[in-house]
């Protein structure tokens, strides 16, 4: 009954064992919940991840979870096809970890989204504020679909939403944030980041139907301190992958980045992960292995990390 077409692996309820949320085409979105004992519980429509808030199906593309708000809670960012906004289910406070509600709407990824068909989507922090910001990578796949629709196209800009830490977390930027070449219009599928140029924030590539991948440099200067740090694994595997680290600063902000570089559609991001400061500095930081263990560490400003893990 499945149309899959991404897939989060991500501890949910925080038992230490992965699980998996997998975004469906015009059918429900599945919710695995891990038994620990190799198999997998599907509960989508409990946790309220299958569907939209009407109880409608929608046709899901590109899929990541993260910490977007800096506290315990997780959001799972999902780009639907045209005429249907973004989903950003979000874990309801003092509830359990794996009830979800889709605040789309509130959170300001719903409204601007809705003529877009998204396909690549991720969080990454693009002017290394402290806060994770949302990407999507656009584009329909009905050549004339003008001729049917005449206020979609083909061809779509990506969109960009700038995480305001405020009332509406999500703002969707414009040229004037980000320069043109960001929202020239294609075929948009698969979207990945990297730090490619070393200079500590993050670049974009985006792939298109029918032409070449697109490089987007980050060029921003704002002058906000960042640490990047890579993990490498010993006990559970070399990567670390499912591994949690926390940064708290020096103005009291918990930052929190899952070690997954599988997101987006079709695509695979860098394991390196990457922490804007914004002003701030370091006050701590711990790494929580994928076997439970959890380290306290220190880390420079503005230079790139490796923490090795030395207990199994």
């Amino acid at each position: 009954m499945a149309k899959t077409l991404a897939v989060a692996p991500i501890d949910l309820n925080e038992d230490g064992w992965m699980d998996l949320v997998v975004a469906n085409d015009t059918v429900q979105n599945f919710v695995f919940t891990n038994r620990h004992d190799g198999t997998f519980q599907e509960i989508g429509a409990q946790s309220g991840v299958a569907f939209d808030a009407y109880g409608q199906t929608r046709g899901a593309m590109g899929i990541d979870a993260a910490r977007f708000r800096n506290d315990r809670a997780v959001g799972i960012a999902i780009g639907n096809f045209a005429n249907e906004m973004n989903a950003l289910y979000v874990t309801q406070p003092a509830r359990d970890q794996l009830l979800f509600a889709d605040e789309a709407i509130t959170e300001g990824l719903g409204p601007a989204s809705r003529m877009y068909l998204k396909f690549g989507l991720f969080f990454f922090d693009y002017d290394l504020d402290g806060r994770l910001d949302l990407l999507t990578a656009n584009g329909h796949i009905e050549e004339e679909i003008e001729k049917i629709q005449t206020d979609v196209h083909y061809r779509q800009p990506a969109q960009l939403f700038w995480n305001t830490g405020e009332g509406i977390s999500f703002i969707a930027a414009d040229t004037n944030q980000t320069g043109a070449d960001l929202f020239q219009p294609l075929v948009g599928r698969g979207s990945a980041y990297a730090d490619l140029d070393g200079d500590g924030d993050l670049d974009i590539v985006i792939t298109q139907l029918n032409g070449p991948p697109l490089l987007l440099r980050n060029d921003q200067s704002l002058g906000h301190h960042w640490v990047r740090i890579r993990l490498e694994g010993i006990a559970a595997n070399r990567e670390a992958i499912g591994a949690w680290v926390n940064v708290v600063t020096d103005d009291g902000r918990r930052l929190s980045r899952h070690q997954m570089p599988t997101k987006s559609y079709l695509s695979q991001s860098e394991s390196t992960l990457t922490f804007g400061l914004g002003k701030a500095k370091i006050a701590s930081i711990e790494v929580r292995w994928p076997n439970g263990i959890v380290t306290p560490h220190t880390a420079p400003l503005d230079q790139t990390t490796v923490i090795r893990q030395l207990q199994r």
